[in-house]
């Protein structure tokens, strides 16, 4: 959680063909929940280096996230929440 309490990121992996990591949050009065969404490339002709790659993905929620909890939409596992 960045300073102005607004923007999330989490670390997300990725393959050698898909696309950067979009993270995506849904917000309600009392929730946060988070969705990473990766897109990959396939087709004929497309090859794909063997690479795992890990970086950031964030995204700025509308309003600040005060005392709502944090949940992974995926997994319904609640996050930790970070405030830097």
């Amino acid at each position: 959680m960045s300073g102005d309490d607004r923007t999330l990121t989490v670390m997300a992996e990725w393959g050698g063909c898909d696309s950067l990591p979009h993270l995506r949050a849904t917000e309600t009065p009392k929730a946060v929940l988070l969705t990473v969404r990766i897109a990959g490339r396939t087709g004929a002709g497309v090859v794909c280096p063997a690479v795992a790659r890990l970086g950031p993905a964030r995204v700025t929620l509308h309003t600040v996230l005060g005392l709502r909890t944090v949940t992974d939409e995926t997994t319904g596992r609640r996050l930790s929440v970070r405030r830097q």
